[in-house]
């Protein structure tokens, strides 16, 4: 090796690590996020203190424009409930769930008003009822209609987004509504009552979502910002002063009321998993929900599954969902 050789090394081994930092520091993970859960989450667990990537965070109010900016490329990772991703899957979008999110499934239900004769999911024969097409409300009403034995036309629906079917049954225009919290809470606050829930009817799941030029692109980035979110769930559910802490800083930022949030996040008790063969199945019922409701195709669950990310779950320990159960 020449003299010349041997005094190039060292500098370009220090051009080596400058290019290496600078493209470390250019680095930017996109994130879909659905009114500032996951990010304010992660913000109040301290998890993004030492970030050593741009992370860039877009707000949506529901999971359907999260998938389409997911399928669009403008967003890497995507943070949303189920229905719209296996909607997407069945056309082949460049998409893939790379997680999973369980949360209490007691806060998924059906719920009639405070003066109401109805007492049960046969009760609803003849009723109005408000759901809200390709989501976990139309999946729970219809599912618990047949569980009962009523058929799915003997009631009358009504095609309500969740805010707009809660004000309906606030005022009269429907005898019951097939929801979420936070609006399962705020109706229980006055007096509201549920007459059934998700639990062994609907697995409601929600799903962490990348683009799948992302996967490619940014796989490690990605890793660790599934590592950080499973951090800060787990976080939030390790004891009720976290999870006020979670809640106070939500609702701040969403000028939500604050018990409304607390109430909402401890039953919720929301925790991050890896895939698993349930999930996927689980998923498979949905999908075929959905195709005999004729809102789209069947098709192989395990298509928009990519579960090469399983060792990003770090073996956190936390307290189980029932929904898990």
């Amino acid at each position: 090796m020449s003299i010349k050789s041997i005094l190039l090394r060292p500098a370009l081994s220090l051009l080596l690590l400058t290019t290496s930092l600078q493209a470390a520091l250019a680095a930017e993970l996109i994130v879909g996020d659905q009114s500032y859960g996951a990010r304010t989450v992660m913000e109040a667990a301290g998890v993004l203190d030492d970030l050593p990537y741009t992370l860039e965070w877009k707000q949506f109010t529901a999971g359907s424009p999260v998938a389409e900016a997911l399928n669009a490329g403008s967003l890497d990772v995507g943070l949303l409930g189920d229905a719209p991703v296996l909607f997407l899957g069945a056309l082949g979008a460049p998409i893939k769930v790379v997680g999973v999110s369980r949360q209490n499934l007691a806060g998924v239900a059906i719920v009639v008003g405070k003066d109401s004769t109805i007492q049960s999911v046969a009760d609803l024969k003849g009723k109005r009822v408000a759901i809200w097409k390709g989501s976990w409300s139309q999946q729970l009403m219809l599912t618990a209609l047949d569980k009962a034995g009523i058929a799915r036309d003997a009631v009358e629906y009504r095609y309500l987004s969740a805010l707009d079917a809660s004000h309906a049954l606030d005022g009269g225009s429907v005898d019951a509504i097939a929801t979420w919290d936070p609006y399962v809470i705020q109706q229980e606050r006055q007096g509201s009552r549920v007459i059934i829930t998700a639990q062994n009817l609907i697995p409601a799941q929600s799903f962490i979502v990348a683009n799948d030029r992302s996967i490619k692109d940014k796989r490690e980035l990605i890793s660790d910002f599934i590592q950080r979110l499973q951090k800060a769930r787990a976080w939030s559910v390790a004891s009720k002063r976290n999870t006020d802490t979670y809640a106070n800083a939500w609702a701040v930022l969403s000028k939500a009321d604050p018990e409304v949030a607390r109430r909402w996040f401890e039953r919720s008790a929301t925790v991050v998993l890896p895939i698993t063969p349930q999930v996927i199945s689980q998923a498979q019922q949905t999908i075929d929900f959905f195709n005999d409701a004729g809102l789209t195709k069947s098709y192989p669950a395990g298509t928009v599954f990519d579960d090469s990310f399983a060792s990003a779950f770090k073996a956190v320990e936390q307290a189980p969902a029932q929904a898990a159960r």
